[in-house]
């Protein structure tokens, strides 16, 4: 079993690499279906509660990838000069479809809420890389591009508001900050951004993993360093400056006012302003702990200091690192 974890996990960083370093469509999409094929036996293995889940992603998968290609083929049986619009557009909506993102955004939902957090981490973070690799490509649907950013951004944060589900606050987290990606495809430093979010969603996933949390009510951190560390964390989330999660949020905001989106910029801002909610939300039952039970349960907390050294320091040496 560990062995053929292995091997899938091997294929699925080596699949991804293929998109990213592919130059032609269908070598891409061949990437993509290597990807998928490999993601879902890690699902099934990691996944003790039941295989709907899997179903639900392989489903979704499959049908973003056969709209993919009806568009590639379509494209391919028509002279250069007629590729139309609407077959870049399906193309992007074949990408919407894999990632995630509204309308066709349900699936991502469903599926997060029954995985665990290691695998949870990987459907957040790595499986974007292939479908932003594309979606980078379709440089000629930049006025569409942003509309979609601002929509995803809008359902993202609506989304989250009143969840008591940790997986699916996380998921709808995910949703906000792929909108956010989206602005940054025209210049490709969406793979900077995508970094730092996997790098933010990486210790709250471990944190959560640790304390086996996947409800608010399931929050019992008791020492106010490890309260503090996940603060910081939410606020890094949320896109709170001086924390390392604004500064990929920086780089959209500069990158859609030099492409004179600054309406769309601001909206995206309101937006990023509703997600610190429900980030905030998940501080509240731990503050609102009695001290007879922080007592009971300080023994067997565990340490998560390390978390606001990195949160900090992070966008310190990025910060010079630019300066310079």
């Amino acid at each position: 079993m560990k062995w053929n974890i292995k091997l899938m996990t091997i294929m699925m960083i080596m699949s991804t690499v293929m998109v990213m370093s592919s130059s032609n469509w269908m070598s891409m999409w061949i990437g993509m279906e290597i990807n998928m094929i490999s993601f879902v036996p890690i699902m099934k293995m990691n996944n003790k509660e039941s295989s709907s889940s899997t179903m639900i992603y392989f489903m979704a998968q499959s049908m973003g990838s056969s709209l993919f290609l009806y568009s590639l083929l379509s494209m391919w049986f028509q002279s250069p000069s007629n590729h139309s619009s609407s077959m870049m557009i399906m193309m992007m909506a074949s990408m919407m479809i894999k990632l995630g993102l509204p309308p066709m955004h349900m699936w991502m939902i469903i599926v997060m809420s029954k995985l665990p957090w290691t695998t949870c981490f990987m459907l957040m973070t790595w499986q974007k890389i292939a479908p932003l690799t594309v979606t980078s490509k379709l440089t000629a649907l930049t006025n569409e591009m942003y509309m979609t950013a601002l929509v995803t951004s809008i359902i993202g944060a609506l989304g989250g508001i009143n969840q008591t589900s940790i997986r699916k606050i996380m998921a709808y987290s995910s949703i906000s900050h792929m909108g956010w990606m989206l602005t940054l495809t025209s210049n490709n430093k969406w793979i900077i951004y995508l970094t730092l979010y996997s790098l933010m969603t990486a210790t709250l996933c471990l944190m959560m993993n640790y304390e086996n949390a996947y409800y608010l009510n399931q929050l019992h951190l008791t020492s106010k360093i490890n309260k503090m560390a996940l603060t910081i964390n939410m606020l890094s989330m949320g896109g709170m400056p001086p924390m390392i999660g604004f500064l990929p949020k920086w780089m959209a905001i500069q990158t859609m006012i030099n492409n004179n989106m600054t309406l769309i910029a601001s909206l995206m801002i309101m937006t990023s302003l509703m997600t610190l909610m429900f980030y905030l939300n998940m501080i509240t039952p731990m503050m609102s702990m009695s001290s007879q039970t922080n007592k009971l349960l300080m023994n067997k907390q565990k340490n998560y200091s390390w978390m606001i050294t990195m949160s900090m320091m992070t966008p310190l040496a990025l910060t010079l690192n630019v300066l310079i």
